[in-house]
């Protein structure tokens, strides 16, 4: 069963880097604003971890040497593309449950 944000306990403070930056805010308050809706806000956590692998790579967290099941298979791959997955799946533990964040 997938977890649902709403079900979920607390969500991290977002990082001061998040609220110094608008887009990082905008989305934020999006992701706010969608959390209880019964659509989910799927749509709107894609979105920040993708801001913040685009716009501050430098701010997106080390690879997760813990029981991480996705991590391995990001670094094993060599494409571009993998790359941006493998630093939005770590981007997502700045804002979202770890629970969640690790979904993807």
């Amino acid at each position: 069963m997938v977890e649902e944000p709403r079900e979920i306990g607390e969500r991290p403070v977002p990082p001061p880097f998040m609220w110094g930056c608008r887009e990082c805010a905008r989305w934020l308050l999006r992701l706010a604003r969608q959390w209880d809706a019964p659509e989910g806000c799927f749509w709107e956590q894609l979105q920040v971890a993708r801001h913040i692998a685009e716009a501050h790579p430098a701010d997106v967290p080390p690879q997760h040497l813990d029981d991480c099941e996705l991590c391995p298979h990001y670094a094993s791959r060599e494409d571009g593309d993998a790359a941006l997955v493998w630093a939005q799946h770590r981007a997502r533990e700045l804002f979202m449950p770890p629970s969640i964040a690790r979904l993807l």
